[in-house]
């Protein structure tokens, strides 16, 4: 009797390998959830991520096994998200929700916390989510004393005590290569404690080097009202 040839053993086999990756993904799927959040997940007040999005990431990590590579290429995109001035039209909604799951993929990234919370709070005033967001760092990263002055930081900023804020951000811009809203963040921060000089001096920064039109215009309408409270010598309005 002549052996079986070996495409029909596979033949015969696909049936059982399908039904077998089938149960393997719904194990996975039923499990996803809780290896990336092992805590109840608390979102924003604003509109909620988009399940694909977090589920495809999740996927990805997990199977892949490169949780922090995953991670890092999904934070690029929430730099994106956060650059797109598009998003502003509902004051960057996901934000927060975004944040929350790159810190998930990589928890001892501390420019999650420090970037995003700076983003929520002195930007979006969104205090609830950054103050969240900083505890949630501060939990997975209990000796680093950036997230704890950051909260003091922002701690400051909720009661109007802005220029207790303003060594935090300068640090995190001295660091280099800050995002360009992290900069805007500190030059309005100058201009509300009637440092004008130091705020044009950002500004000009970003008119300078910015490759996009629309920071350039910014900061060009910027400057002229800064040069006009600089020269009358009027303070900010709040």
């Amino acid at each position: 009797m002549s052996p079986a040839h070996p495409q029909s053993a596979l033949l015969k086999a696909a049936p059982l390998a399908i039904l077998l990756l089938f149960l393997g993904q719904a194990f996975l799927s039923a499990r996803l959830g809780r290896w990336v959040h092992p805590e109840p997940v608390e979102y924003s007040q604003a509109v909620r991520m988009d399940k694909r999005v977090a589920s495809t990431l999740r996927a990805a990590a997990f199977l892949s096994g490169y949780k922090v590579l995953v991670g890092h290429a999904f934070w690029i995109k929430v730099i994106q998200y956060y650059g797109d001035s598009f998003n502003s039209l509902d004051r960057y909604s996901k934000l927060y929700d975004y944040c929350s799951l790159a810190s998930d993929l990589n928890p001892r990234f501390i420019s999650v916390y420090t970037l995003g919370a700076s983003a929520l709070a002195f930007h979006l005033r969104r205090m609830d989510e950054a103050i969240r967001l900083l505890q949630k760092g501060i939990n997975s990263n209990p000796k680093d004393q950036r997230l704890k002055l950051m909260l003091a930081a922002v701690s400051y900023q909720d009661s109007g005590e802005f220029d207790k804020a303003i060594p935090f951000l300068e640090a995190q811009i001295d660091q280099g290569d800050a995002p360009y809203m992290l900069i805007t963040i500190l030059a309005n921060v100058y201009e509300k404690v009637g440092r004008y000089g130091d705020a044009i001096k950002l500004w000009q920064k970003i008119l300078r080097e910015s490759d996009q039109q629309e920071p350039r215009i910014r900061a060009g309408l910027k400057l002229q009202e800064l040069y006009g409270l600089e020269k009358s010598g009027k303070k900010a309005k709040p």
